[in-house]
């Protein structure tokens, strides 16, 4: 039976550097993912997501299962992000996404490049498909800071509002008036081009 990854901290504890070799192969990616939304570079990302990981071993003598793994790792890998943008000397807000999915840079589009991989679509379903995310990013970074840190959270990295919750500290009712502010806020940015598809 697979260990929770609550006890592969506490084996981690013990002494067992094998349990968290098996957690960071188990969440590195996603970390990863979570600190490039914040940075926007992937070589940063790399670094910053190898500090949260430092960070978390570091955590591994005090660690007590008092919330979920997942949601305690993230906000280890959220108080990294902050530090990073406030050396740089700017608020934590996410960054136009033309950069991001600009065609010239390799990096950036990796993941778009590893969603069509293996499949057979056309190149001119590619770009609409390329279109419409970047337009629907940019949607998403005209949010207000907090906005965009709740949609994130639950919408692209799936965690409940009790989690994000507890990584952005503030009630869960906080949460979900962020949440539906957000959607309200997208909706009303998006549908122009939801308009032109009928």
């Amino acid at each position: 039976m697979q260990q929770t990854d609550e006890q592969l901290m506490l084996a981690a504890k013990e002494g067992d550097s094998d349990a968290f070799e098996i957690l960071t192969g188990r969440h590195y990616s996603q970390t990863l993912n979570f600190i490039y939304r914040f940075v926007k570079d992937w070589t940063l990302a790399e670094d910053l997501c190898q500090e949260t990981f430092i960070r978390l071993w570091r955590s591994v003598p005090t660690y007590r299962p008092l919330a979920k793994f997942r949601t305690f790792l993230y906000h280890i890998a959220k108080n990294v992000c902050l530090k990073q943008l406030a050396k740089e000397q700017r608020t934590p807000h996410f960054e136009s996404l033309d950069a991001a999915f600009d065609e010239d840079d390799e990096d950036d589009c990796r993941p778009i490049a590893t969603a069509i991989a293996d499949t057979h679509y056309s190149p001119e379903t590619i770009v609409i498909a390329r279109e419409t995310r970047a337009t629907i990013h940019a949607a998403i970074n005209k949010l207000s800071k907090e906005q965009q840190e709740v949609f994130q959270l639950t919408e692209l990295e799936g965690l409940s509002y009790q989690e994000v919750a507890d990584i952005v500290q503030c009630p869960i009712g906080t949460v979900a008036s962020r949440k539906n502010a957000a959607i309200r806020q997208l909706r009303k940015m998006l549908a122009p081009y939801r308009a032109n598809e009928v």
